[in-house]
């Protein structure tokens, strides 16, 4: 049965027991840097938290390289991130999965289910895989 780690008022994350809070808030910010454009087109920034081999399939359906995702212009991003929807999981040693619902807030984009597979690269959390899929309403 998961444990439940409140990383902060407002919010339940559920995470595996062998994922400790600390990691578990760590993961959390990473992920939620993914949605502050001041990180995500920081490319010092998300060269340091993609991993060598990323890949993301977006919510369109296209893939992008790591390459392509450290290419794109800068934009602002409105999403909000439900609180209940975030969910981290150690799916193996040293290896997390981030499921979540995201909700745009001026998009003609509906809201969409994500995962990210995140891998502990010895010194910092590196994201492997990302992927959103438009959510049924």
């Amino acid at each position: 049965m998961p444990a439940t780690v409140p990383p902060c008022v407002g919010f339940t994350a559920w995470a595996d027991m062998a994922l400790d809070a600390t990691v578990v808030l760590t993961l959390q910010a990473l992920e939620e840097s993914m949605w502050r454009s001041e990180t995500r087109f920081d490319r010092a920034y998300m060269e340091a938290v993609l991993h060598p081999g990323f890949t993301e399939v977006g919510r369109s359906g296209r893939v992008f390289s790591r390459d392509e995702v450290l290419d794109m212009p800068h934009v602002e991003i409105h999403v909000d991130i439900p609180r209940a929807t975030f969910e981290v999981s150690e799916i193996a040693e040293g290896v997390a999965l981030i499921v979540y619902e995201t909700l745009p807030t001026d998009s003609v984009h509906g809201a969409a289910h994500r995962a990210s597979v995140w891998v502990d690269g010895g010194k910092r959390w590196l994201l492997r895989y990302h992927q959103g899929t438009p959510a049924a309403r």
